[in-house]
């Protein structure tokens, strides 16, 4: 049972459209879909489907505000975890990763 919700947890945490979607939770906080889709550039449908996956592993948190739905970020582990994932990439993976030496953090930098 742990295998698969480690392989849930790091399938989620591995696409590239919801890191880009919890990147911009956690620069710019709570967000509707609509923003959330302006933020990022992704297709509305796209943006939905990854937040249904981000909202079933709690990487994220849904609030009702009338007709919108505004999600934010799990600050209580997601967001530590990001910053720590910063942290290791900086120190550790920034000779072989080409993303890095770019600087593309996730989290840290927005601070």
């Amino acid at each position: 049972m742990i295998n698969s919700s480690y392989k849930r947890f790091f399938t989620t945490l591995g696409n590239e459209n919801r890191l880009q979607i919890i990147h911009l939770l956690a620069k710019k906080g709570p967000q509707s879909v609509s923003q959330i889709v302006n933020g990022t550039k992704l297709e509305q449908s796209a943006v939905s489907h990854n937040l249904k996956r981000l909202l079933l592993c709690q990487f994220v948190h849904l609030k009702p505000n009338g007709k919108e739905r505004v999600y934010s970020i799990n600050k209580e582990t997601i967001k530590p975890l990001l910053t720590l994932m910063d942290k290791h990439v900086r120190e550790f993976c920034q000779k072989t990763c080409k993303k890095c030496e770019r600087g593309d953090l996730w989290i840290t930098q927005q601070q």
